[in-house]
């Protein structure tokens, strides 16, 4: 926890001395820092109201900040696990304080206007401490879905990044406009960059058919471009100006993923009752990846008005569950069934 608490606290301290602010005093950059570090666990955080409209949500969180806690949690638990007898206990135990510490830190730091929630903020550094102890070593056929799904998210972030030459110039113009200075120049263009993992989400659901939102009532996919005002944030230069057709093929994503996790399923297991268990577990596993890495990367920005922006957790999941099941049906169930009738035949 110390690994990235502290060099929050320099962070938020350094950014308050530069701020110029004549009502603040010294507990600000310390809560500032709380902050940062549970922003970090993608805890959202709950807003006051500040229109008719009523309180918002922060809620859609920079994915890259995610990697700071994991790596300090990997290399803390290595040092727990050499002096520990039993992993198991040491891995609970682990888990249990890190989840306690910040329940109480969110509880501690919560104000009038500015409160994390606490419940979530459990929730969040539970799920990242446990998975952060256990070592990646996925089923083949879930690892070859991971894999393929790496690529499609590289091809997109590629995507993301010649849309970002095209619209050079406005990411300029915008950078200029906002003129957050030196201290504030880095801290922006550094969260900026934390969220590119969401930019490139949201563009591999633009390239494969579910495409993401911006905001309330709003909608941007390869066929249908409804959206309204855009926040003058320079990341968000990139979004498309209108319909492009000819990406809807891209669809067929999820199809071909889930051919080659159902392919790795026959090469692997022999029996059918073997295949047919272990592509269960691997339809569910994919599923629950799929919903969870894409409610993550998404939520509330600051104002009801802003909800939901990012990649759709429902459309997205409901795309790979339809494809999976396609898939399932043609190219395992369907040969299955289709002998069965030609040997009653």
């Amino acid at each position: 926890m110390a690994l990235i608490l502290f060099p929050s606290i320099f962070i938020a301290l350094l950014a308050w001395s530069t701020a110029g602010s004549t009502s603040g005093n010294t507990t600000d950059p310390i809560r500032g820092a709380v902050w940062l570090w549970l922003g970090a666990h993608l805890t959202p955080f709950q807003l006051a109201a500040t229109s008719a409209r009523g309180g918002g949500f922060l809620s859609v969180l920079p994915l890259g900040a995610i990697i700071f806690p994991m790596w300090a949690v990997r290399r803390t638990f290595i040092r727990v696990a050499q002096s520990a007898p039993k992993i198991r206990a040491a891995r609970i135990f682990y888990v249990f304080f890190y989840t306690l510490y910040t329940i109480a830190l969110s509880l501690l730091t919560s104000t009038s206007s500015i409160s994390p929630m606490w419940y979530y903020a459990g929730l969040c550094t539970a799920i990242t401490a446990l998975v952060s102890t256990f070592t990646f070593n996925p089923r083949p056929a879930l690892a070859i879905g991971i894999y393929i799904f790496a690529i499609a998210l590289g091809i997109a972030a590629l995507v993301l990044t010649l849309s970002f030459l095209a619209h050079w110039r406005v990411i300029y113009d915008l950078s200029t406009v906002i003129a957050p200075g030196i201290i504030g120049g880095f801290l922006f263009t550094s969260l900026q960059i934390l969220y590119m993992p969401n930019m490139a989400l949201a563009a591999l659901g633009y390239l494969t058919g579910s495409g993401f939102s911006l905001g309330a009532h709003t909608m941007v996919t390869a066929s249908a471009f409804n959206i309204h005002q855009i926040p003058a944030i320079p990341i968000l230069s990139e979004l498309p100006t209108g319909e492009h057709p000819l990406f809807a093929i891209g669809i067929i994503f999820w199809p071909l993923l889930f051919f080659g996790v159902y392919k790795a399923i026959t090469r692997v297991h022999l029996d059918w009752r073997q295949r047919n268990k272990e592509l269960l577990r691997t339809f569910i596993m994919s599923i629950f990846f799929v919903w969870e890495i894409s409610y993550f990367a998404s939520g509330e920005l600051l104002t009801p008005a802003m909800r939901r922006t990012g990649i759709l957790p429902e459309r997205t999941t409901s795309i790979a569950a339809i494809s999976a099941l396609l898939v399932a049906v043609l190219f395992f169930y369907g040969p299955k069934i289709a002998n069965k009738v030609l040997k009653r035949g």
